[in-house]
């Protein structure tokens, strides 16, 4: 094996472990916050009308918005940050799977054009809003893969080789919607008066119901 190969696949390794860890890090929330983001999900589901069969879709990627980005009203802290703090897992965590880690504080949610595939798993998208392409690698277990002509929204996070991942499965906006779904996010996003890192960080769950809006029409 050359030292390029070697380099490789312990990066390989290291991302492994990295993403192993996303498991981990839900049922910490569940355990620690479950009713909290229980409660959060009643409330945004209450204020936004999500109908039925568009909450079950949308929910997850709320959650992943209240675990890593949404600040906990009195301690100013992400529940994933709270994750990072805990004495289980300093106590197992390597130091380069940490350092991979603790990057994904930083990680927000977008919503991307599809470029191109590169394999089932590998994709060429283009965030519409930052129009900056990533390359993506899933590895989650569970993935439909979408259509070309589908817009999808999700959190990506580094993978510490200038790819990237998805925390959970992507949610699709078919080909039908897509442009109606994708003019309204824009126009949203360009009425707010804030930073790229606000907007998303607490503007997520709003695309979530313009999103819901535009499939319930």
């Amino acid at each position: 094996m050359t030292v390029e190969q070697k380099v490789i696949s312990i990066q390989e390794k290291l991302k492994d472990l990295a993403f192993e860890e996303i498991g981990e890090i839900f049922i910490f929330s569940s355990d620690y916050y479950g009713a909290y983001l229980l409660g959060l999900v009643d409330d945004f589901l209450e204020a936004e009308q999500i109908p039925e069969e568009i909450a079950s879709a949308l929910v997850p990627h709320f959650i992943s918005w209240a675990v890593f980005s949404h600040r906990l009203s009195d301690e100013k802290k992400s529940i994933f940050e709270f994750y990072l703090d805990s004495p289980k897992y300093k106590s197992r965590m390597k130091p380069k799977v940490h350092t991979l880690i603790s990057e994904w504080k930083y990680a927000l949610p977008g919503v991307y054009y599809i470029e191109e595939f590169l394999g089932e798993r590998v994709l060429v998208l283009n965030d519409l809003i930052l129009m900056k392409e990533r390359l993506v690698g899933v590895y989650n277990e569970i993935y439909h893969q979408p259509r070309e002509s589908d817009l999808l929204i999700g959190y990506l996070l580094p993978a510490g080789d200038g790819t990237y991942s998805p925390i959970i499965d992507f949610f699709h906006i078919p080909a039908i919607h897509k442009k109606q779904a994708a003019n309204r996010i824009i126009e949203f996003y360009n009425k707010a008066e804030t930073t790229d890192y606000e907007f998303f960080a607490r503007q997520y769950p709003k695309l979530l119901s313009i999103i819901s809006n535009v499939l319930k029409k």
